[in-house]
Parts: C-alpha cells; sequence; structure tokens
C-alpha cells in the first residue's frame, strides 16, 4: 500500500484489537486492512446521513413496511 499518494498515520487501537487484527492480517496486511475499514466506515456515515436525509424529507418508514421487510429478510 505504501506509496507517492499514501500517507502515514499514527493511531491508539485496544491491545486485544491490534493482536486480533495481526494475527488475521500479519504485519504487512495492516495498512491494507485499516485502509478497507477506514473506507467501510465512511460508507456506512454516509448511508447513514443519506438516510436520515430520506426520513426528514419523506417521514420514516412506517412500522407496518418495517415489520413486513424483516420477516421477509428473515425468510431467506
Amino acid at each position: 500500500m505504501a506509496g507517492p499518494e499514501a500517507a502515514k498515520l499514527s493511531v491508539s487501537v485496544p491491545a486485544k484489537l491490534a493482536k486480533r487484527v495481526r494475527r488475521r492480517v500479519g504485519a504487512r496486511g495492516l495498512s491494507s486492512f485499516v485502509a478497507r475499514a477506514m473506507r467501510h466506515e465512511l460508507e456506512r456515515e454516509q448511508l447513514g446521513a443519506y438516510l436520515a436525509e430520506l426520513d426528514e424529507s419523506l417521514g420514516p418508514v412506517p412500522d407496518k413496511v418495517l415489520t413486513e421487510a424483516r420477516s421477509a429478510w428473515r425468510k431467506r
């Protein structure tokens, strides 16, 4: 992942989390893993903001529709 477009960051995370991640991806895969996690979180935040915008402009999803959707999802 290193290269001219890469930015070096210093972050602190819980020791147990760091150990689990390093065990899974190895020392060389850490940068790629963290970059994917950061992208994923940004996408989740963007989706959350969009859903909040829809709720504001259209109103919340009716309970009946949510119940039907949850039921359909569980049947999969």
